[in-house]
């Protein structure tokens, strides 16, 4: 089944946003959580997590997951402060 990965950036102003048990960034990828399509539109449904679609403008226009945001990657830094008003868990995708 085809997975996406809950990417917990190792960009210092991004990992303080993730609420985390340890409340630490995650820099080990096998560490980095993982979440089924299936459980992210549970997640999503239920308003636990924001999805953040770190691709460029054109890859998202055309298509993406519906309700994700929009923040290129090397436009995530200047946005952790909209990243860190939704004050929930954050699911990054590219893929």
């Amino acid at each position: 089944m085809r997975r996406l990965l809950l990417l917990l950036l190792a960009v210092a102003p991004i990992a303080a946003l993730v609420p985390m048990a340890a409340a630490q960034a995650v820099t080990d990828p096998a560490k980095v959580g993982r979440v089924t399509v299936a459980e992210l539109k549970k997640l999503q449904a239920s308003g636990a997590v924001t999805v953040v679609d770190v691709r460029d403008a054109d890859s998202f226009k055309a298509g993406h997951i519906p309700g994700a945001l929009s923040i290129p990657l090397d436009q995530v830094p200047a946005n952790a402060g909209r990243l860190k008003s939704a004050k929930k868990p954050l699911v990054f995708y590219c893929a």
